[in-house]
């Protein structure tokens, strides 16, 4: 991904250009629902708050297009 850098020996420079530590996107499609997905977006950052990790998860429904 163009935004994701792993290495914790980064720089501070390189980190602000790749700002993420790590970060995945699925594309899945909703069972029963023909042409329907859902989209899950993981995203990781480098920079943390006082010793605080955190990762953000957004699912989101893509519903089928209508016609």
């Amino acid at each position: 991904m163009q935004y994701v850098v792993a290495s914790d020996n980064a720089g501070q420079e390189t980190k602000a250009r790749y700002p993420l530590r790590e970060a995945s996107i699925e594309v899945l499609e909703v069972p029963g629902s023909p042409g329907t997905y859902r989209a899950i977006a993981w995203l990781k950052p480098h920079f943390q708050l006082e010793g605080l990790s955190m990762s953000l998860r957004l699912v989101a429904d893509l519903p089928a297009g209508v016609n």
